[in-house]
Formats: C-alpha cells, structure tokens, sequence
C-alpha cells in the first residue's frame, strides 16, 4: 500500500514539474497582430516591445498602383514581401492581371507611439495617385 502511495505520489509530481515547464515556454513567445483591407487596426493597437504586426493586401503591378508607406516609421523595423500569385512567364515581360499579395510586417523597437500610414499609390508624371489608405494608431509599452 505504501509502494502505491508513494508511485502515485512521485507520478503527481512530474505530472505538476512537466506541467510547469511546458507552459513557461509557450509564454515568451512574441505575439503578432494580424490585418487586411477587410480586418482594421483597433483605434489604438497596444502592443509590447518584440510583437509584430502584419498587414496585407491585394496587389496588381500591372494597374499601376503599389502598396508603401507613406512615412518612414522610427519605433518599428520594416520588413516589406510582394508574392505574385501567378507566375510571370518572362522575366521582361510582366503579366496582365497578374495578381500577388503584398506583406509588411512591423516589429515594434521600443516604448512609445506612433501612426503607421500605408497607401495604394499609383506614381504617375509628378503626382501621387492614391487608391487606397490604410492607417493603425499604435502604443508600444
């Protein structure tokens, strides 16, 4: 009886240790906010120093127009991806309608606020066409 107790005991233990380091890995890791032209940035997104935040959205070179940011950001690295959905059949050429996705991702620096602005622009002669605007107001604690 004592074997038992005892077993079950050292079992209930490991249970509680193994239970405990498995849930102090998953907390650091970094969290990463998602948007799209459809899913829009809170009134202020309030985010921590490491996190990410992730937007996309549709893009066709073909028309012109290309996502950017408007202003350079001085609280964030910018990582900018465009990804063709089609694939382009000659490197000179460029397909019409050719559709793709483009990506940036923001990683927060450091402590404080700042307004991320990015706009469908099309550059044509001297002037800016815009097309679309998408704008998120952050607070990094």
């Amino acid at each position: 009886m004592k074997k038992i107790v005892s077993i079950s005991a050292f079992i209930l233990g490991l249970s509680f240790i193994l239970t405990a380091c498995h849930n102090s890995n998953n907390s650091g890791l970094a969290k990463t906010h998602e948007y799209n032209l459809k899913r829009k940035c809170p009134s202020t997104l309030v985010m921590k120093a490491g996190e990410t935040l992730v937007f996309r959205a549709p893009e066709n070179p073909s028309t012109g127009f290309q996502w950017q940011t408007m202003q350079p950001t001085k609280l964030f690295t910018t990582e900018e991806i465009y990804t063709a959905k089609a694939e382009i059949k000659s490197e000179d050429k460029q397909e019409l309608n050719a559709e793709g996705e483009r990506i940036f991702r923001f990683t927060a620096l450091k402590a404080g606020y700042e307004i991320i602005d990015l706009a469908s622009v099309r550059q044509a002669n001297s002037s800016r066409e815009t097309d679309n605007i998408w704008q998120c107001h952050v607070r990094i604690s």
